[in-house]
């Protein structure tokens, strides 16, 4: 059985690959498309159509995870520093405080 370990690369590392790819096929402007795959030799344009639909993945990817604005918890905020924008209780001068800090 064979194994394949795969990592997860960002769009920098996909872009530097295909830029590399393309000044050894004199390309010297890339767009980063499928259809300057016309031009390479068969084992060049499979791998410059693969790393294109990868990065497009991987953009597609960043954005999808920028766009997202997830609360974070209170929990997490009080772990982290942050303030929740509620009530903030000094638990210094409380018996809960006192326990809390013994614990």
């Amino acid at each position: 059985m064979k194994l394949t370990k795969r990592r997860v690369v960002s769009v920098e590392e996909v872009t530097a690959k295909l830029d590399a790819l393309a000044r050894r096929n004199g390309i010297t402007s890339p767009c980063y498309e499928e259809s300057e795959a016309d031009s390479m030799s068969e084992f060049d344009a499979l791998k410059w159509t693969s790393l294109c639909s990868q990065r497009i993945a991987l953009q597609q990817r960043e954005y999808q995870n920028a766009k997202r604005d997830w609360p974070m918890p209170p929990i997490l905020r009080s772990l982290y520093g942050q303030r929740s924008g509620s009530i903030s209780v000094n638990l210094e001068n409380t018996d809960d405080g006192q326990f809390s800090l013994a614990a």
